[in-house]
């Protein structure tokens, strides 16, 4: 990956690839999750933090991966059962045809169960070897292939039920014969046979399952499967997005029936969408955006961690950041909430019916009283909040006082 970080904190469509694979293992029916850490370890602990059945086992040193699976042996001792053996750069494993692989398992009383698939282009991955009959016999990995083996299209994508405590006795007898000198779960199969125990290899997993990600060009790769499942759960749910190809729709985000996403869209992080919402085009939702009912943000508006009350419209060239943004608001062309003042980030606050004007300017922190009218290209300064049903204009914004009235300060 050429990167400073850990390969499995790179994300797909918003979120570290480590959290797909936890989930898919959580969603298999897995009751504790096990992560082996090694380069990088903070970072990958801190990216996972707060997960209540997480525990971490370090590998202080990189010797391959039976050695990554033993290290685990402390957390593990005294358990008897069936233990799923995946790997952190992997993200599109689905739960499903994890939860058949434990199905499975349970039912052929197998000491190792591992999942397998045929690829067109089986390049990167150990091919599974069979005999005349169809029987599983060894993982080869690639580095050690002979030409005929490399030939082979069926391969492991390093899914793998083992019973333990079982496995640690195949662990405990790896050897380091190999092109890179390292100790490989992939004998562990092999070994098991050997002292008389079942092993079963089933053509269990999707192509598009085992995608290992291990450069750049296979991240976007998982990138793109992965959105394309992201917009066919929402579209299933509901949801219409114009044009797929133009639009980005982050992991995390929730979206309502009958909203609609125009092209050049972006939802990006914990992004909370209500019903029929109009989105874009060219529209870029950022985290802890949350939109209600009816709401329509349309071309080039941006919406960053503000609240935006049922039936609010702002469809043009605006900027609401670190907003509360009240029910039935009208945001005008090029208006702008200025929440960051150099140092640190302040809140706006509008209130319901309110209307903002054409090129108007929020300096936060300020708020704007129900029913108030910000006149177009108006600034309203810091601190200088607009009382309910007043109307400001100028820069800086002073009330509009009509003959006989008095002045209503601001």
């Amino acid at each position: 990956m050429k990167s400073a970080k850990a390969k499995v904190l790179h994300e797909v469509c918003g979120r570290p690839m480590i959290r797909y694979v936890v989930d898919a293992a959580r969603g298999a029916g897995a009751r504790s999750i096990v992560v082996v850490v090694g380069y990088d370890a903070e970072g990958v602990q801190s990216a996972l933090r707060g997960e209540p059945d997480l525990h971490f086992a370090t590998q202080t040193e990189q010797l391959g991966t039976g050695h990554a699976v033993r290290v685990c042996r402390p957390l593990l001792e005294g358990y008897h059962g069936p233990a799923l053996v995946l790997v952190g750069d992997e993200p599109l494993l689905r739960a499903t045809p994890l939860a058949r692989l434990l199905e499975r398992f349970s039912s052929e009383h197998a000491a190792c169960l591992l999942g397998s698939t045929v690829l067109p282009d089986p390049t990167g991955f150990g091919r599974i070897l069979r005999d005349a009959a169809g029987r599983f016999l060894r993982i080869v990995e690639e580095r050690d292939c002979t030409p005929e083996e490399q030939a082979l299209t069926e391969v492991n994508p390093s899914c793998y039920v083992f019973e333990l405590p079982g496995l640690w006795d195949a662990l405990d007898r790896l050897e380091t014969g190999n092109a890179q000198g390292e100790y490989y779960l992939t004998d562990a199969p092999e070994l098991l046979m050997g002292m008389g125990r079942k092993v079963l290899a089933l053509e269990s997993l999707a192509a598009d399952d085992v995608l290992g990600v291990n450069t750049r060009q296979h991240l976007a790769q998982a990138e793109a499967i992965m959105q394309a499942r992201i917009q066919d759960h929402w579209m299933t749910e509901g949801v219409t997005i114009v044009d797929p190809r133009s639009t980005h729709i982050d992991g995390r985000a929730q979206i309502g029936p009958d909203t609609i996403i125009r092209p050049f869209s972006v939802l990006a992080g914990s992004v909370v969408v209500g019903a029929r919402c109009v989105i874009g085009p060219f529209a870029h939702l950022r985290d802890g955006t949350v939109l209600d009912d009816d709401v329509q943000v349309g071309a080039f508006v941006e919406v960053n961690r503000s609240t935006l009350g049922s039936g609010t419209l702002a469809r043009h060239l605006a900027y609401l950041g670190d907003a509360e943004v009240g029910k039935r608001v009208n945001i005008g062309a090029t208006a702008v909430t200025a929440n960051f003042d150099g140092t640190k980030k302040s809140k706006t606050t509008i209130g319901d019916g309110a209307r903002i004007g054409a090129g108007a300017v929020l300096i936060a922190p300020v708020s704007v009283g129900e029913d108030a009218v910000v006149g177009a290209n108006a600034v309203v300064p810091r601190a200088h909040d607009v009382p309910a049903g007043a109307t400001v204009l100028g820069a800086p914004a002073r009330p509009l006082v009509k003959k006989g009235d008095e002045p209503t300060r601001c």
